[in-house]
């Protein structure tokens, strides 16, 4: 499914910020795990609080704490979910549309 120019929009704006790995957002082998800053990023564009995430992705909320403090690393299919609810588009579309 192709990105919409709002997802699009986003995603120039958050890498021009400069301080965004762009790489997070690539697809399957060539997917960069994100960095502290990267999760940290994309969390403050998901407009749900802490408690309404962890329900929505079936975490403990100690979980999404340790995303931020870059206590724990996140698997890609978590990233992508992220990404989508974040307005940045689903990676994982671009493995499936191949």
């Amino acid at each position: 499914m192709a990105l919409t120019p709002e997802q699009i929009s986003c995603r120039q704006q958050l890498v021009a910020m400069g301080d965004f790995n762009a790489h997070t957002l690539l697809p399957g082998e060539e997917w960069t795990r994100p960095e502290n800053a990267d999760v940290r990023h994309v969390l403050s564009l998901i407009p749900l609080t802490d408690i309404q995430l962890a329900n929505r992705l079936d975490v403990d909320e100690r979980t999404i704490c340790k995303w931020k403090s870059g206590e724990t690393s996140m698997v890609y299919t978590t990233w992508c979910c992220l990404c989508w609810l974040a307005g940045l588009g689903m990676p994982l579309d671009n493995i499936i549309s191949r």
